[in-house]
């Protein structure tokens, strides 16, 4: 039955990746559009009657549907009627075990693992590959079901073994998640060279709250958003607002949902904008919040961001449900964040992972440095 599947699904990726060329070879022609769901619709149906084994309609309707969402982007899913309320939870909430889910290479990967979190415990990185998932094979598999079974598997406090490959794809190894009760590490606070060091990892539900109480009374503040992807696009704003006296914060617009913007209220919790620390990592809510942050006159130090800031909702018709992209997180010079990221002011080359160097860091502090001595 696994095997059966698993080939399946091969095949029905397959199908999606020929519909998804069809459509852009179609795009903005109305005629394209239509001879390619003809293919698509041909191709299930000698599928249907040639195939080795007898087809699950079911399955290959939700296979389809899940392979042209992805497509679309990695965040999308579609649902079926009675995963719809148990989704809605799960955008809310920190993923399962602080292990957030990417694709690469046709399986799932670890996006991130949420600093405080069973899966930070173990040494998993970003862009690795989750190869399988208590033995069975991610591949071809919808992100929104392994979310779901993480979660039920987490909910029921069973142990998982992710069966992981590294960055480079070339050395295997088992990763234990323990079902343990756990929160976010939403932000650290250090002191270097007379500067304060927030270093935000995540904005659950609360964020805001949690950094207002350690934004230190007086001096500079650097911010490292380097690691942040994970959050709630309403707690990015929050944050935003402690460090903006007033003015725009950031905006999204849509080609049907509209538009949307959020302005500040008066006020900062610190008398200078802060030095911001950017990089590859920095996808998401921390694209947001680094937005707002140089709107407001902050410096981004470190390396252009990932480029992948939607703005998702639900979108409901009859028996189908979809977690879909309707607008887009806007870059100061009003365009899209998504594929385009952010660039920083001051470009600085990291370092190697394994090093203990931190140049982006270093940098941030000279600036900073350079800024008090011109005060005195």
């Amino acid at each position: 039955m696994t095997r059966t599947r698993i080939a399946f699904m091969s095949v029905s990726l397959v199908v999606v990746l020929l519909f998804a060329g069809l459509l852009v070879a179609g795009r903005g022609d109305t005629d394209g559009l239509y001879k390619a769901l003809g293919n698509l619709a041909e191709v299930v149906y000698l599928i249907q009657n040639d195939y080795v084994d007898e087809l699950n309609p079911e399955l290959l309707s939700m296979s389809l549907d899940a392979g042209i969402v992805e497509s679309i982007d990695r965040w999308a899913a579609v649902l079926p009627a009675d995963m719809t309320d148990v989704y809605r939870e799960l955008v809310i909430a920190p993923p399962a075990f602080g292990l957030a889910l990417a694709t690469r290479i046709g399986s799932a990967a670890v996006r991130q693992a949420i600093a405080g979190s069973p899966a930070a415990a173990t040494d998993l990185e970003a862009w690795e590959v989750i190869e399988r998932v208590d033995g069975v094979n991610t591949r071809g598999r919808p992100l929104w079901q392994l979310r779901l079974e993480l979660k039920e598997k987490e909910t029921a406090g069973e142990v998982v073994t992710l069966t992981v490959v590294d960055r480079r794809v070339d050395e295997r190894r088992e990763v234990v998640l323990e079902p343990v009760q756990w929160s976010p590490t939403i932000a650290l606070i250090d002191a270097l060279d007379g500067a304060g060091l927030l270093e935000i990892d995540s904005l659950p539900e609360g964020a805001a709250d949690r950094i207002a109480e350690l934004i230190p009374d007086q001096g500079p503040l650097v911010i490292d958003l380097r690691s942040l992807a994970w959050g709630l696009e309403s707690e990015a704003m929050a944050v935003a607002d402690l460090f903006v006296k007033e003015g725009l914060l950031a905006s999204w617009e849509g080609r049907m949902a509209g538009a949307q913007s959020y302005a500040a209220t008066p006020g900062s919790a610190v008398e200078l904008p802060p030095l911001v620390l950017v990089g590859p990592e920095t996808e998401g809510v921390g694209e947001i919040l680094a937005v707002a942050l140089k709107r407001a006159g902050s410096t981004l130090v470190g390396g252009r961001t990932i480029g992948h800031a939607p703005h998702m909702r639900f979108i409901e018709d009859e028996d189908t449900t979809l977690w879909i992209p309707v607008g887009n997180w806007l870059r100061v010079d009003g365009s899209a964040i998504s594929t385009n990221g952010i660039e920083p002011d001051e470009a600085v080359e990291a370092s190697d992972p394994e090093s203990e160097d931190d140049p982006v860091l270093d940098r941030a502090l000279e600036i900073v440095g350079q800024a008090l001595e011109k005060a005195a």
